[in-house]
């Protein structure tokens, strides 16, 4: 099965490719907002129009390319989806249908990795890169105590990642069951069964409560100490400067966030892969 996946998706490469690059070349211009919104505030500030003309012109060109990615890629995806869904039906003849029924659905977070995931990590690597780089062009030291926060953020994840990985095969073992307890039309059992399932969404929210408050918090701290060295004795720093380096600053610490979000789909789809694996040939 992991076979037809590699084949679907090579099958549809070239597809993939120009949707990736249209996201790629639309968070290019994006990544430039916070520098020229801040040379446009400058600007309006003593009568000069140019770089009002140049933003706009910036948000329509970056909202043409993420257009035509949004019309193509639900097109594209859909198709892979359903002969995913086809090859795996075709080849579990001898599973539980309540397995068949929830691995069905399992199966939807390859295509989601597609769609979504990979759409969110190449967003967020032109925005660490490109946001890292315009930190150290406009003061070396901030951009060096930017990169110092990736180090908790990567002790958090650790910490972390196998009480949430434990939880995600719990909660998809447990999915695979929906359909046979319901088949047996026992009051008390699908009570129990559901009761249960509480529990189980519960412990994974609590256990992602603990994750991201533990980041939210190093971003902060990072954010605060980003900003008090940079502004600390720069008296030349203009409103526009500013506006700009704080939003490169917050969108750097912000996508940091997709190590935790990497590890989370990681382990959802490795967990995915071994059960839609495991059917009988």
């Amino acid at each position: 099965m992991k076979n037809y996946i590699y084949k679907i998706i090579w099958e549809h490469k070239y597809s993939l490719l120009l949707i990736y690059l249209y996201i790629f070349t639309a968070q290019l211009l994006f990544l430039a907002e916070p520098y020229i919104l801040g040379k446009t505030i400058d600007g309006l500030l003593v009568g000069n129009y140019f770089w009002i003309f140049v933003f706009l012109g910036v948000e329509l060109v970056g909202n043409v390319f993420w257009y035509k990615r949004m019309v193509m890629d639900t097109k594209v995806y859909t198709k892979m989806y359903n002969q995913l869904i086809f090859e795996y039906l075709d080849q579990d003849k001898d599973s539980e249908v309540s397995a068949k029924l929830a691995r069905t659905d399992l199966a939807h977070s390859i295509i989601h990795f597609l769609e979504w995931d990979m759409h969110y990590y190449i967003m967020s690597l032109i925005s660490i890169v490109g946001a890292l780089c315009f930190i150290f062009i406009e003061h070396t030291l901030t951009g060096c105590v930017v990169v110092i926060a990736t180090s908790p953020v990567v002790w958090v994840v650790v910490k972390f990642y196998k009480k949430i990985a434990q939880g995600t095969r719990v909660s998809n073992t447990h999915f695979e069951q929906k359909m046979s307890v319901m088949e047996t039309e026992d009051i008390h059992q699908i009570k129990t069964f559901f009761k249960r399932r509480a529990r189980v969404i519960i412990a994974q929210s609590t256990i992602q409560g603990k994750n991201w408050a533990a980041l939210n918090s190093v971003k902060t701290i990072f954010l605060i100490l980003a900003l008090v060295v940079y502004t600390n004795g720069n008296l030349n720093l203009s409103q526009g400067q500013a506006i700009a380096i704080y939003a490169y600053i917050h969108q750097f610490l912000i996508s940091l966030m997709s190590i935790p979000i990497g590890m989370e789909t990681f382990t959802r789809i490795k967990d995915v892969l071994s059960r839609i694996n495991a059917v009988k040939k």
